[in-house]
């Protein structure tokens, strides 16, 4: 996991990773990866309503460019499992538009990182009020 961490993190766009991780774990409902990832966007300068749209894009999808949206559209189908039709081509062909066939790749390298992250923290009940540098709308899961 953490050698999947270091590439993902060393290949992925900060923007484009701060998208798939705050989406993904609210679509997991993983309160531990949502606080450190809301935490880690702020620190780039993230506000709370780009961590509310992130977190529920369908809500706020006027916020988001064409590119912003193939990668969140694209996390969403990553992590919804249904069978070998789960990233419908048009959605795999929206993000290799906007990132190449090579950043689609990175995207999905992305999404599955958090999604293993996300099964760890869930399965182990790691404590978001644990993290350093929090603050307690981080924690809140209703935000």
């Amino acid at each position: 996991m953490l050698a999947l961490e270091a590439y993902t993190r060393a290949r992925v766009g900060r923007s484009d990773r701060h998208l798939v991780r705050l989406r993904v774990s609210a679509l997991n409902g993983c309160r531990y990866c949502t606080a450190m990832h809301r935490r880690d966007a702020r620190k780039d300068g993230w506000d709370d309503a780009a961590l509310v749209a992130a977190e529920d894009w369908p809500a706020h999808a006027d916020r988001w460019s064409e590119a912003d949206l193939a990668v969140l559209r694209f996390a969403d189908a990553v992590t919804h499992i249904h069978g070998e039709e789960s990233v419908p081509n048009e959605v795999w062909d929206a993000v290799a538009r906007h990132r190449g066939g090579s950043g689609a790749g990175l995207v999905l390298m992305e999404a599955v990182t958090i999604n293993a992250w996300n099964r760890i923290a869930v399965a182990t009940r790691m404590d978001p009020a644990s993290l350093r540098g929090v603050v307690p709308a981080d924690i809140d899961p209703a935000r």
